[in-house]
């Protein structure tokens, strides 16, 4: 682990982890806050648009959202070296724990829940689109079951981010209240 050591390494590192961050944390905040809703209000075209837009999105969020769990992990990894008492004793280990759970959950919601609810709702949308006439009453149920749930996910998601985000706050907040050394 003398790697974790070498300046450069942490600065490229650091550069890969806020960046990234950035970049999730703004991404995340643009599709919910104002993506998804202009898409809704003009319909169809939003659904024609998400449609060549989402796969393309969901590819760069891969790339963006691996590197930075991945170099967090290593900055991470380098204050085991003293123990792993720094987690409960310093409001940094704090921070960095609370930061990096939220942090993982909403990687793992991303990889493991958003692709898979996105290409249902593809596929209904497909189905209905195909379909003779108007969709039938079940598959609009199911549509709007569907995009409910993922919507929840997304609003959960963005908390789980904002908590990543403001946990390097966390250093002051145990000052402040006492409760790290």
């Amino acid at each position: 682990m003398n790697i974790l050591n070498n300046l450069y390494v942490i600065l490229i590192l650091r550069v890969l982890h806020l960046g990234g961050g950035i970049m999730w944390v703004g991404s995340a905040a643009l599709y919910l806050l104002l993506l998804i809703p202009a898409v809704r209000s003009v319909q169809s075209a939003g659904q024609k648009f998400m449609q060549a837009f989402g796969p393309r999105f969901g590819a760069m969020m891969g790339i963006v959202t691996t590197v930075t769990v991945l170099s967090g992990a290593l900055l991470y990894a380098r204050f085991f070296a003293g123990g792993i008492s720094f987690i409960w004793t310093t409001g940094a280990g704090f921070g960095f724990t609370v930061g990096a759970v939220a942090a993982l959950g909403s990687y793992i919601l991303g990889t493991s829940y958003f692709g898979k609810m996105q290409g249902r709702i593809a596929r209904l949308g497909a189905e209905m689109e195909s379909a003779q006439g108007a969709p039938k009453p079940a598959q609009i149920q199911e549509m709007n079951r569907l995009q409910s749930s993922l919507m929840k996910a997304y609003q959960f998601d963005f908390f789980l981010l904002a908590v990543a985000m403001l946990a390097w706050q966390s250093q002051d907040i145990c000052k402040a209240y006492s409760i790290c050394k």
